[in-house]
């Protein structure tokens, strides 16, 4: 692809988020999914150049998930998941 092209792109993404702010899309996960997907979250904020604003939605959305789920009575789980935002406690 093209700078140009890329570029391109990169505006009619921006039009359509524009164009729709308040879209919101459901998903439903099991907890094992739901458990991968922390995870490789955790694991994406460990890079030492993933410090931008992306970082921080997603540190959010983990929080998020995670203060749910406790929320829901599966506490051990996000006692968990909490956990993998420590690398000692990689297994």
């Amino acid at each position: 692809m093209t700078k140009r092209a890329e570029n391109e792109l990169l505006d009619r993404m921006t039009q359509e988020m524009t164009a729709s702010p308040g879209f919101v899309l459901p998903i439903h996960l099991d907890l094992p999914t739901l458990l991968s997907l922390v995870g490789a979250l955790q694991l994406s904020l460990r890079h030492p150049r993933n410090t931008g604003p992306t970082s921080q939605i997603v540190r959010q959305l983990i929080n998020g998930i995670i203060d749910r789920i406790e929320t829901h009575g599966f506490k051990a789980t996000a006692e968990l998941m909490r956990l993998g935002f420590n690398p000692e406690h990689d297994i």
